[in-house]
């Protein structure tokens, strides 16, 4: 009987044994997970803190934007103890108004942020006051800020980081934003019995970024900005820009816009567009060139013959188009030089309607490069009336974007071939050391060795006799096509005679380019009332001093017979 009873005690020890083993398992094998959930929302509240992001550099390695090592302080309010004394010593060391300091400490929640983004070299300090005031429910965070050390140098493109979030918003933060990595990540805090945060006890470890090095020159950047700066202040139009671009590589060196916003302050502007990128306009006379090309390959020009110009109309489908000169009889380079818009449409109407369409969609137009977020692709409608074709021509009834512009012309500059725009010298992985290196994209060849080859010619001429000879360098040769297109008016319903865009677009040296530069103007005023706005009395004279500045900036040896280097 005895030894039953023992059986049996034992049995129970035994069974009690292996069900508290079994329910160790559970607890520290099979539901692990989620027993470790559990303890962390008991005893753990999340805060987010803005992670830093990969560095922004210029192509000489000069900081574009760059995230700066921040703090953040926290406070328990229920359990300050002087709560006056804190706010009155705080509020000298981290600059943030003692009332609204001191409102924060007298908040009911539980956990409140007192000030966000101090700068990190007070952090020592701050501790210090901590110690010494013996308010232990204060904590300092570290965290971080995207600062911007040329402010609104090249500001539309670089764009902004969220203050936030720590994403990029606009411009390359934007497009790169996942390389360069950021965004916010999490502290623990933990909390007492009562559910309430009172020490850090760890944060989430940084995400994998990238530092980024552009092809933009801020040296001329800061050229290009200066003297589109200068232009504003005299013309006053609504929109202007002046973009650089390497028409050997795609590579983008400076693009200066106006409007423009400072990225430290993004907050404070109604709007971040980039227009180089975000909007399509008219191209005007620009679109000549092309028809030229087209005549060539089909053999429907002759460059011997004069060409009847219509003294200064033509009438297509019962429609008169009108030239800004009364030209009589023009031969065909002649034609691009003086910029005749009823000799371009005397050429564009004899070519094949579906060639000449074919010839502009190949160059680019009508659709995003994809280099910028939120790009626009610009508007062309393949309308084969001859009326229609012969406004095509003259670039009046199609849009393009000025990036589009500028690939088109680097086309012409570099023997023909059309290349992707690009932004990026290299990337370098900040934990691996890792360097990407973007390879030149060639899109496809666009120009026939002919007539590329008489192209850079015509447009050699264009600047050295014709309509853009206003920006003529004395020391550079420069080639180019100057362009104006007549806004539309929804007041008269019809072609406004007093409100223009205006164009250059161009590329220098001539022989052998290094930059093809886009200027253009959205409504620029005259300087005296009597003046004709287009693109060789505006867009062509902003290009002289920008050409000689840039050459000079370089220390490139004069091209022109006789040109020596100024003071």
């Amino acid at each position: 009987m005895v030894r039953n009873r023992v059986y049996i005690v034992a049995f129970i020890i035994t069974l009690s044994f292996i069900l508290v083993l079994f329910r160790l398992l559970n607890f520290q094998i099979l539901q692990r997970d989620h027993y470790l959930q559990y303890i962390q929302k008991q005893y753990y509240a999340k805060e987010k803190i803005i992670l830093p992001r990969g560095t922004i550099y210029d192509s000489s390695g000069r900081i574009l934007g760059i995230s700066v090592p921040t703090v953040d302080i926290f406070v328990i309010p229920k359990y300050i103890k002087d709560k006056e004394r804190l706010a009155r010593e705080l509020s000298p060391i981290i600059k943030r108004p003692y009332r609204v300091l001191l409102e924060k400490l007298y908040s009911r929640k539980y956990y409140v942020v007192l000030a966000k983004g101090v700068d990190k070299s007070l952090k020592e300090r701050l501790l210090n006051l901590r110690k010494e005031l013996r308010e232990w429910n204060m904590g300092v965070i570290e965290s971080s800020k995207r600062f911007y050390p040329l402010n609104s140098i090249a500001g539309s493109t670089i764009g902004f980081v969220s203050r936030t979030t720590g994403r990029g918003m606009e411009g390359l933060e934007l497009k790169y934003d996942k390389e360069l990595g950021g965004g916010t990540g999490n502290i623990l805090l933990m909390k007492d019995a009562m559910g309430n945060p009172f020490t850090v006890e760890k944060k989430d470890s940084d995400k994998k970024s990238y530092d980024i090095k552009l092809t933009i020159d801020s040296n001329i950047q800061f050229i290009a900005e200066d003297v589109l700066r200068e232009f504003v202040r005299e013309r006053k139009p609504k929109e202007a820009l002046i973009l650089i671009v390497d028409p050997n590589t795609g590579n983008i060196i400076a693009n200066a816009t106006y409007p423009n916003y400072n990225p430290n302050r993004y907050y404070k502007y109604k709007t971040h567009k980039n227009i180089t990128f975000h909007n399509a306009y008219e191209p005007g006379s620009l679109a000549k060139p092309f028809v030229l090309a087209e005549a060539i390959d089909e053999k429907k020009v002759s460059f011997s013959k004069k060409y009847y110009c219509g003294e200064g109309s033509i009438t297509v489908d019962g429609i008169r188009i009108r030239d800004h000169k009364k030209f009589k009889y023009l031969k065909a380079d002649e034609i691009i030089i003086y910029s005749s818009n009823v000799g371009a449409i005397e050429l564009a109407l004899k070519l094949d309607p579906e060639g000449f369409y074919n010839k502009l969609f190949s160059l680019g137009f009508g659709k995003s490069t994809k280099t910028f977020p939120g790009e626009a692709s610009g508007l062309i409608r393949k309308d084969k009336r001859p009326v229609e074709v012969a406004y095509a021509s003259i670039g009046q009834n199609w849009t393009a974007t000025p990036i589009q512009i500028a690939m088109a012309y680097s086309a012409i500059a570099n023997g023909g071939y059309l290349l992707k725009p690009n932004f990026i010298k290299e990337m370098v992985d900040k934990e691996t050391g890792e360097v990407i290196k973007p390879e030149k994209q060639i899109v496809r060849k666009v120009f026939s060795d002919r007539s590329v080859k008489k192209l850079q010619e015509i447009l050699k001429n264009v600047v050295e006799i014709g309509t853009a000879k206003k920006g003529k360098s004395d020391y550079f040769t420069i080639a180019g096509k100057t362009g104006t297109a007549q806004k539309y008016d929804p007041a008269i319903k019809a072609l406004s005679n007093e409100k223009f865009y205006t164009w250059f677009a161009g590329y220098f040296p001539a022989e052998k380019p290094k930059f093809t530069i886009v200027i253009f103007a959205n409504e620029p005023k005259r300087l005296k009332k009597w003046e004709f706005i287009g693109g060789g009395t505006v867009s062509a004279p902003v290009l002289k001093k920008l050409v000689d500045r840039i050459m000079f900036y370089y220390k490139s040896r004069p091209d022109k017979q006789g040109g020596k280097h100024g003071d």
